[in-house]
């Protein structure tokens, strides 16, 4: 009998000992499906380049809207959203675009929607940039705190170099040897008239973006070893390259025939670029690319 006490005795406080832990558990469990459901948009910023032709020709786009919160899955009812022009926006709502519409709705079973705009280009003065910005100002469900967009529109003339190129030629050089081609697309940014951006380098597309200028008489390109706050401009941590600064280049030939821009009959610009990054004699990195805007 004393056997048997003692296993009902200890059976019993078991018994009691996970039923007190379930209570404390219970006391700060979370249901993280029952939050609100809050409408933004996907993103919160963008650019938009856009040329100025003689037609001054409207362009329409699409800015995605989704919600967040709840279990962040599609909801079983429709969210109807509201967006208007933000009172900060400097593109003005009937002379500088027009929403296609002001009410928008993201189906139940679904997680986004397009918000329609058009974008009024003849008012648009070239590298006079400036921020359209619109607002989500109503909602079925709630509001997220991050609920504006802002688009850049980047006002460029005709003559731009700025867009997105196919690498039609990209030869990388390491140490006195040829290495590899590349190939793929570059983005070209306009930051002023006749001084642009390139967006990465060969095969490092990210943190290795440099300056150039094109002399417009003679589409001659300068690439500069400074950025924009007249630092000096590394690429993968090293002294750029270019064929102006005191480092020599040892396989590739940098000058008027291969660093320039050309307009071809078709429309096309076609960029040639030669830099490079310098690690000791013989040991540097370069690059010639012919780039096709597309």
């Amino acid at each position: 009998m004393k056997n048997l006490r003692i296993i009902l005795f200890l059976a019993l406080g078991a018994v009691f000992t996970f039923s007190s832990c379930d209570a404390i558990l219970d006391q700060d469990e979370t249901d993280f499906g029952k939050g609100p459901i809050l409408a933004q948009f996907a993103s919160t910023s963008g650019d938009l380049n856009i040329i100025k032709d003689a037609a001054n020709t409207p362009i329409d786009l699409e800015i995605p809207i989704t919600f967040y919160g709840g279990k962040n899955v599609p909801l079983d009812r429709d969210i109807q959203v509201k967006v208007a022009a933000s009172p900060d926006s400097d593109v003005q709502e009937g002379t500088g675009f027009e929403l296609l519409s002001d009410t928008f709705t993201i189906p139940a079973g679904e997680t986004t929607a397009n918000v329609g705009i058009r974008v009024f280009t003849e008012p648009l003065v070239p590298f006079e940039f400036e921020d359209l910005i619109l607002e989500i100002t109503e909602s079925s469900e709630s509001i997220s705190e991050t609920n504006t967009y802002t688009l850049t529109l980047k006002a460029l003339d005709e003559n731009t170099l700025a867009g997105t190129y196919d690498v039609e030629v990209g030869e990388y050089y390491n140490s006195g040897n040829f290495i590899a081609n590349y190939g793929g697309t570059v983005t070209i940014e306009a930051i002023a008239p006749g001084l642009y951006k390139h967006i990465g380098i060969g095969f490092w597309p990210d943190n290795n973006d440099f300056y150039f200028s094109v002399d417009e008489d003679t589409g001659y390109i300068t690439v500069s070893d400074k950025d924009l706050n007249n630092g000096d401009v590394l690429l993968n941590g090293s002294p750029i390259m270019t064929c102006d600064n005191q480092y020599q280049f040892e396989m590739v030939t940098c000058d008027e025939t291969t660093v320039k821009s050309t307009l071809m009959p078709d429309g096309h610009h076609v960029v040639e670029i030669v830099t490079g990054y310098f690690r000791g004699v013989g040991a540097t990195r370069e690059f010639y690319e012919k780039l096709v805007r597309q």
